[in-house]
């Protein structure tokens, strides 16, 4: 028994420390949450925007690649990126996505939520202007044009021949064995739909596009006030106690100080 005794009148000890400096471990914990709440109110409110964005180049088809390309965005690299509008954001992170390879992820904080898609324009309209991405585009465009050119001259040349086997089997100087009109028809319709398919992919043809409407927060995302108060409130806590058992110490030493020696 005699074996925990010190453990014992240690505990009590600290305890005793502690009372005898609660008021400095009162104010210590009431204050640091006070400040930093004062602190919290007056910072500014960010918002935050997000948006995804899909590698659709043949040069560069991974998200990974054009946020090696493009870097880290702060300092210079942002004023370059975002030459405009630059100075109405407060941050920028471009990351790749794990669950998908061909896409990536920009994420923008500013203190106004209307400046946020403005900036979203901007940085898109940087990435397809990335020389390699535009070289990319510029290749793939060219593909594009010699297949709608081919194509047009296939359907131009079976809507003749379609034309020509009517009048044919219409004067009788053609029979129908091993042709079917309806399949030439269907033939003719399904290249003009892979003919418009194509138009049409000509016109978003960009090498980057963003795939959804960005997500932008209506409720700002910092400062986060509740958590700076809870915890300011258990550094204050903390930090009160080492104080009061530093107090403690000087005190006591002080003491031993200023006994006479024998």
């Amino acid at each position: 028994m005699n074996e925990h005794m010190p453990d014992e009148i240690n505990l009590i000890d600290y305890i005793q420390v502690l009372l005898k400096r609660k008021w400095i471990i009162i104010l210590g914990t009431l204050i640091c949450p006070v400040v930093a709440g004062v602190i919290s109110f007056s910072m500014p409110k960010i918002y935050r925007g997000e948006a995804t964005f899909k590698v659709t180049g043949k040069e560069i088809t991974t998200g990974k690649e054009i946020v090696s390309i493009i870097g880290n965005l702060d300092g210079e690299k942002l004023k370059h990126v975002l030459p405009k509008n630059y100075n109405l954001v407060d941050r920028v992170r471009l990351s790749a996505l794990r669950d998908s390879a061909d896409k990536f992820q920009l994420i923008i904080e500013a203190k106004r939520v209307d400046d946020i898609p403005i900036a979203i324009s901007e940085f898109e309209e940087y990435v397809v202007n990335i020389p390699l991405i535009k070289r990319s585009v510029e290749q793939e465009k060219e593909r594009l044009l010699e297949q709608v050119k081919e194509l047009s001259k296939v359907i131009e040349s079976s809507a003749e021949l379609a034309k020509a086997y009517n009048n044919l089997i219409k004067t009788g100087k053609l029979a129908m064995v091993g042709f079917n009109p309806v399949e030439l028809n269907q033939g003719i319709s399904d290249m003009k739909i892979k003919k418009l398919q194509m138009e049409q992919a000509l016109k978003r043809l960009k090498g980057v596009e963003m795939i959804a409407q960005p997500y932008i927060s209506s409720k700002p995302v910092k400062p986060k006030k509740r958590q700076n108060v809870m915890i300011a409130g258990v550094v204050g806590l903390l930090a009160s106690i080492l104080v009061a058992f530093f107090m403690e110490f000087l005190e006591r030493n002080k003491m031993n100080l200023t006994k006479p020696s024998q």
